[in-house]
């Protein structure tokens, strides 16, 4: 029994510090280096609810009504969604697709000095598919596009920790 607890309590402490040591950490408040942002995308836009949701939830940035109450504004400069062909089936018909979904960012103060230049995020998932589940197939597409969004919005919050104004 003690050479089983010894084992465990090892075993823990080799866990603990392997993550400490490759740079895994739970996710929490990410901070920022302004403190008023405006989103200009609209609000009824489910992207801009979205990143509202994420920056209200995990920075400590006050988000404002109009850009001249901000420090910063992001803005969306282009969106592109793209789904290919990956694998076919003995027939010839699609089996797999890779979904892809691209952003582009940039974020500006009101003189138009920008802080963060247009900047890419890109992300794609792999969906099979199945011609017996054809009815699903839209939802399941359409899941996977949310699921690459929130993981583009985290990534640009990450980014926008580490943005500084460019001297003009």
């Amino acid at each position: 029994m003690a050479l089983a607890r010894r084992t465990l309590l090892l075993s823990s402490m080799a866990l603990a510090f392997g993550l400490s040591g490759c740079g895994f950490h739970l996710r929490g408040r990410v901070s920022l280096p302004i403190k008023t942002l405006y989103v200009r995308l609209p609000v009824n836009n489910r992207m801009g609810a979205e990143i509202r949701r994420m920056v209200r939830g995990s920075t400590d940035v006050q988000l404002v009504d109009s850009a001249e109450e901000a420090e910063a504004i992001l803005e969306l400069i282009s969106s592109g969604r793209n789904r290919e062909v990956v694998s076919l089936n003995m027939r010839g018909e699609a089996r797999e697709y890779e979904l892809t979904l691209q952003l582009t960012f940039r974020v500006v103060n009101q003189d138009g000095a920008e802080f963060m230049p247009p900047t890419v995020f890109s992300g794609s998932r792999d969906m099979t598919y199945n011609e017996e589940d054809y009815l699903s197939r839209d939802a399941e597409e359409a899941m996977l596009y949310r699921e690459i969004q929130q993981d583009l919005i985290t990534q640009l919050l990450n980014r926008l920790s580490r943005i500084k104004p460019i001297e003009q």
